[in-house]
């Protein structure tokens, strides 16, 4: 992953700015790889939270938790859709256009089509055991075609019909970024270059924070035939390509992190504990925009807050990085099979719930880092979770050509 400016804009940069734009983005690993590792909490509290059904519930639940979650849910994937606008901008500057295609399908099709029939079946089946009453095995409900029943209600797969699960995000990522390619590949350079680097110049400045937002609730705003935000996440996936073009934007960030992180803190629990008195209002109306802008300047802070403490306190290098960032995928792709798994066999344990969520969370932990460290050591495995070819050794034998080829890197 690098960052640096487009091809045919490099001459405006002196030798010693080259050298850094290129350089890698550890800050940009490292919240994206802390992104991840939310998912266990968030995921696992999700077994635990009031007002909203999931794959399995515990018999007690708590409005407490489903506040939290709210206020999670209000930056957290919007986060990842953001960082992965930002490394679409470093791939773009050592990639073809039909390179980066070929790349997206291979990191994201593959696991996506594995996923989708591997890894999200036993969620549906555990959904459909404890909300459906189903009595069947596992195997009855795969043979007989339950986990190909399709269902128009929303989130019908926590009832076993067919579902996407944690693989949503997957799906809409490559959706997007087919989608705001053009725009790219527009923005390599020429008028297209010089527009986009400008306003990423533009966007250094905390008074054109008032445009993401807008931006942001537009978004929002939109009909979404997909009922997934599309258009909400791709402005996240757009602002992320935008604010790695340019220098300025990241040390603007760095230099205003407590307050936007701060009030991006506020405004998102604001929108977490207005979410009854939005629903009660008109939609359309102006009350209610009054009551949603506000939410989408509080995400939008969040981004900046995070990415200038990133680069403050994040921006090095360490072998846990190196672990878990190219893990990190391949951990979302696996998590939430694990978590709903497990949660089905440990909800009937009669202890007391914060208890019972720590051995769950332990657990999950535990379980998918294990099936991760199977996934990593063989090529096959690799490909199906979207990883790249593990690299040979320095001075081993590339077994695949002529005795003494020098190895393939």
């Amino acid at each position: 992953m690098s960052a640096g400016t487009l091809e045919g804009e490099t001459h405006s940069l002196d030798a010693p700015a080259l050298e850094r734009s290129f350089a890698r983005q550890y800050y940009i690993d490292w919240l994206r790889v802390l992104a991840v590792l939310l998912l266990f909490p968030f995921h696992t509290l999700r077994v635990y939270n009031a007002g909203e059904l999931w794959y399995v519930k515990a018999a007690h639940l708590s409005m407490a938790v489903a506040y939290l979650l709210d206020f999670i849910s209000a930056w957290h994937m919007q986060l990842l859709f953001l960082l992965a606008g930002a490394s679409t901008c470093f791939a773009l500057r050592k990639r073809g256009n039909r390179q980066y295609v070929g790349e997206r399908f291979a990191r994201l099709g593959i696991p996506l089509v594995f996923g989708v029939l591997v890894l999200v079946p036993p969620q549906c089946y555990y959904g459909a055991r404890s909300n459906a009453g189903y009595t069947g095995s596992y195997w009855d409900y795969i043979s007989s075609g339950d986990f190909f029943r399709f269902s128009s209600e929303a989130h019908s797969d926590y009832l076993g019909y067919f579902g996407l699960g944690q693989l949503w995000f997957i799906l809409l990522l490559l959706v997007l970024s087919l989608v705001a390619l053009p725009l790219f590949a527009w923005g390599r350079d020429g008028r297209g270059g010089a527009f986009l680097q400008g306003l990423s110049r533009r966007l250094a400045r905390p008074v054109w924070w008032l445009l993401p937002a807008f931006l942001i609730f537009v978004g929002d705003a939109l009909p979404d035939p997909t009922g997934e935000g599309v258009w909400y996440y791709l402005v996240f996936f757009v602002l992320g390509y935008l604010v790695v073009r340019d220098e300025a934007f990241i040390r603007s960030a760095e230099r205003f992190r407590l307050p936007a992180l701060a009030l991006g803190l506020a405004l998102c629990a604001w929108w977490s504990l207005t979410q009854d008195f939005r629903d009660s209002l008109p939609d359309p109306s102006p009350q209610l925009a009054a009551i949603v802008y506000p939410g989408m300047m509080g995400a939008w802070l969040m981004m900046v807050g995070l990415l200038g403490y990133g680069k403050r306190h994040l921006d090095r290098p360490s072998p846990a990085l190196a672990y878990l960032a190219e893990g990190s995928y391949p951990v979302y792709v696996l998590h939430q099979t694990v978590i709903v798994v497990v949660a089905f066999y440990l909800v009937g344990w009669a202890v007391w719930e914060p208890v019972q969520w720590v051995a769950l969370l332990a657990l999950s932990v535990l379980c998918t880092f294990a099936l991760y460290e199977g996934v990593r050591r063989w090529s096959v495995t690799r490909s199906l979770f979207g990883m790249r070819r593990k690299r040979r050794r320095p001075g081993e034998v590339d077994k695949a050509g002529p005795a003494g080829a020098v190895p393939r890197r």
